[in-house]
């Protein structure tokens, strides 16, 4: 009984780890390559790229696409990154730069929403 119990504990550790924060490639559906890192945690997690852009994958296309807030909820916009056209790519399809301010305030309520469905 105590090996199971262990055993939930460390796997809970080991779930709940922040995302590795360090630059790697990541790639497109189409193969095109950026490189970016990883933020967040389990609660709320995104992709940040060399540039600054906040991306969230999406199942449905299979790419990283530019990331916005609906419903107090990080989602990806249906825009796919294009690197080096971001501004292009964003203005076209309407959508603004996530503001750095507005990202940690959601995460913060993620994080506050976790703690108490903890209890």
């Amino acid at each position: 009984m105590r090996f199971i119990v262990l055993l939930i504990c460390a796997a809970n550790i080991v779930f709940s780890a922040p995302a590795l924060n360090v630059v790697r490639e990541f790639k497109q559906s189409d193969n095109t390559r950026f490189m970016a890192k990883a933020e967040g945690n389990q609660h709320l997690n995104w992709i940040r790229t060399q540039e600054g852009e906040i991306l969230k994958y999406s199942e449905k296309s299979k790419n990283f696409e530019y990331a916005s807030i609906k419903q107090n909820n990080l989602k990806a916009s249906g825009t796919r990154y294009e690197k080096n056209n971001s501004i292009r790519a964003r203005s076209i399809a309407r959508i603004n730069k996530i503001d750095k301010k507005e990202l940690h305030t959601l995460w913060l309520k993620k994080q506050k929403e976790a703690e108490e469905n903890k209890h």
